[in-house]
């Protein structure tokens, strides 16, 4: 968790006009000085509250999203909104919680229509492709979602996968859901829990996607990755309709439409 405190700004000493304070000490008057106020807190007031330069919010992340990846791109999308960010690494049910109730920001759950009635959602930040890494015994390419029949797939619980992806569970593949980041969903794919895991991925160099098993733990000898993803999904941000948080969407949704180069950029560029 990553918390940005607000700065407290201060300024010249002078005197407020009209206030003077005494104190005598030993016969001697002396005179103090005070702060005048730097937001107007009503006629009577006589201290400088602390004014923060950004705005700490709150934000949400399922706790197996590729953070060394993302948070510079929401860094740069939190300076363009002059918000600092108090990130929370989450199980997808919890991140859904905690947004609903309308305490954070959420970020990267998906969107479905059932969710689309009760939560408000960005403008999209970018698009991710859902990519198959199979152990090795799988015995077949997995180019699309019809590959998968007859197969065991980790996914994660909470997660939208769109919707061919999600009419397919239980009738096409069996699902095995599976907790935690992203090297102990790996290793539990090599452990057996199943023949397939899927993994939201940034961009279209899968040269990036493999780099990233190898440094969770996995070896690619016994692991394999599909030649492309099986579907795509929009990430954006989420909260509460009527939340006091949903007033921060459409400034988000500018601050993604201002930096859309530099978002590709960051997505695109090579560890």
């Amino acid at each position: 968790m990553q918390r940005v405190e607000g700065v407290s700004v201060g300024g010249d000493r002078q005197e407020a006009a009209g206030v003077t304070v005494a104190a005598r000490r030993t016969g001697v008057r002396r005179r103090a000085v005070v702060l005048a106020p730097l937001l107007a807190l009503g006629a009577e007031a006589s201290a400088a509250p602390v004014v923060p330069m950004t705005q700490v919010v709150p934000l949400a992340l399922p706790e197996g999203i590729n953070i060394a990846r993302i948070k510079p791109v929401l860094e740069l999308i939190g300076r363009n909104a002059e918000l600092a960010w108090d990130y929370q690494l989450v199980p997808v049910p919890r991140l859904l919680t905690l947004v609903e109730n309308g305490w954070t920001l959420g970020f990267g759950a998906g969107r479905s229509s059932s969710r689309s009635s009760r939560l408000l959602f960005s403008e999209d930040v970018f698009v991710s492709g859902v990519w198959p890494i199979a152990r090795s015994e799988v015995d077949r390419e997995l180019r699309a979602v019809e590959d998968l029949k007859d197969l065991r797939v980790c996914l994660v619980r909470g997660l939208d996968y769109g919707r061919t992806l999600e009419e397919a569970k239980g009738s096409l593949f069996a699902a095995e859901y599976v907790s935690g980041d992203f090297r102990t969903r790996i290793r539990q794919l090599m452990a057996g829990r199943c023949d397939v895991l899927l993994a939201n991925h940034f961009n279209a160099d899968v040269r990036v996607l493999r780099q990233r098993i190898t440094d969770s733990g996995g070896n690619l000898e016994r692991l394999k990755v599909g030649p492309a993803p099986l579907g795509n999904l929009a990430e954006r941000f989420v909260t509460a309709r009527g939340s006091s948080l949903a007033a921060l969407v459409p400034v988000l949704d500018q601050a993604v439409r201002n930096n859309r180069r530099e978002i590709g950029q960051l997505l695109g560029a090579e560890d």
